[in-house]
């Protein structure tokens, strides 16, 4: 999708996030201000460019909008290689734990730290897009993509004991994250080919981290057709079964918000 028809007045007033995905960049623009001022938006990738770095620098060179000297770039890498560890954990412990746990790594290690958690994920990246971004966008945070999630859901389950399941549902792939005393016990990425393997991964962890499937609860977000499959399986077992309520803040950066992607969504509401 082009980017030459969007024009940005003071980008020094905006932020720009970015999504990185296997095959596009998706991306929001917003500041505070201008009123509903969300602009959402995606870059797909060549992947015929002969590998992930230099498909991911095409993109971005060819579309100016993301070059902008905006207030605040934000990028966002989906990883299946990380791990979750305490949040006094080092950088360079934390990827040490990285190359341990996958030691035929071949990305490059990152780290980051979720504040209201309390904890650090130690992820890989595609061989060399760090520095890429590094160069390019002077320096950025980068986070895993559990990152906005897990944020999110800790402020909303915190002085709390009904312990809850988050779920963000995609075409075959699910993101789970779940609170226990307002704590957060588990954050784990699943890949998966059909409702009930979905509903299996979430009744094997409901089981093994001893929730109440009486009382305890499961909330839903993201894809409306992959909700729609999983809950009706899911409230065969667990007597709360429900989509996560979209949080009335996101609304505040446009009236679209709901259109655009949940984790950018989720990580501009953890600024």
């Amino acid at each position: 999708m082009s980017t030459t028809n969007i024009n940005i007045q003071q980008p020094e007033l905006w932020t720009l996030q970015l999504s990185l995905g296997e095959k596009a960049i998706e991306y929001i623009l917003f500041t505070d201000a201008q009123e509903n001022s969300l602009i959402m938006g995606q870059v797909d990738l060549d992947n015929s460019a002969g590998s992930y770095l230099k498909a991911l620098e095409n993109a971005v060179y060819d579309n100016p909008l993301l070059l902008d000297d905006y207030r605040q770039v934000r990028v966002i890498v989906g990883s299946q290689h990380f791990v979750i560890l305490p949040g006094d954990y080092d950088d360079f412990d934390a990827q040490d734990a990285l190359e341990a746990t996958y030691p035929d790594l071949e990305g490059d290690a990152a780290t980051c730290y979720l504040k209201r958690c309390g904890v650090k994920i130690a992820f890989e990246t595609p061989k060399g897009v760090m520095g890429f971004l590094q160069r390019t966008f002077s320096t950025p945070p980068v986070f895993h993509h559990l990152h906005p999630l897990c944020e999110h859901y800790k402020r909303l389950n915190e002085g709390t004991e009904i312990s809850r399941m988050f779920l963000n549902m995609g075409d075959n792939h699910m993101d789970m994250v779940v609170y226990k005393g307002g704590s957060i016990v588990l954050a784990n990425s699943y890949d998966y080919r059909s409702a009930q393997d979905a509903a299996y991964y979430v009744l094997h962890a409901w089981d093994s981290l001893g929730l109440d499937r009486l009382n305890d609860e499961v909330q839903l977000t993201g894809s409306k057709a992959q909700r729609d499959a999983i809950a009706p399986i899911l409230r065969e077992y667990i007597g709360y079964v429900m989509p996560a309520i979209y949080p009335a803040a996101a609304l505040r950066l446009g009236q679209n918000a709901m259109k655009a992607p949940f984790d950018l969504i989720m990580l501009a509401l953890c600024e």
